[in-house]
């Protein structure tokens, strides 16, 4: 049902429940997973696009996930993406839909609940772009 299943991920302390979620469902169902992780980028006046956070972070939030998944016996790769600030739920779909996905797992939060009110979340916006099947993780 699902061969393929992306997990989109962050630094937040709820992607650990989203990795145990999607651990479990992968089992289930004998599927490949693919990590993903956006690097936020944004525009800063002359300067042009900079990385909003830090790339090492990026790929180590993302090799210790894989290396989780991997460590329970499944088939795991995982992506750096860069995505514009507010744009990272395109980025999530476009990564699903290359990988071939047929379901999108992540968290239900993950910015601060104040930048929420203002902004909407990625996985609100996901809801919105995708055609694909999304499971939120609370």
């Amino acid at each position: 049902m699902f061969d393929k299943i992306v997990v989109a991920i962050d630094e937040s302390v709820h992607a650990d429940k989203v990795l145990s979620s999607v651990a479990e469902l992968g089992a289930k169902f004998g599927s490949e997973l693919r990590v993903v992780h956006v690097l936020e980028t944004g525009f800063v006046g002359k300067a042009g696009a900079v990385n909003l956070e830090s790339s090492e972070m990026a790929h180590k939030v993302v090799n210790e996930a894989v290396a989780y998944l991997e460590s329970k016996g499944l088939k795991a790769t995982g992506n750096v993406r860069a995505g514009l600030h507010g744009k990272l739920a395109t980025e999530i779909n476009d990564e699903a839909h290359s990988f071939g996905a047929q379901l999108i797992v992540l968290g239900s939060h993950g910015l601060t609940d104040l930048e929420g009110l203002f902004v909407g979340s990625t996985t609100h916006r996901l809801m919105h772009v995708t055609d694909l099947p999304v499971l939120v993780v609370p």
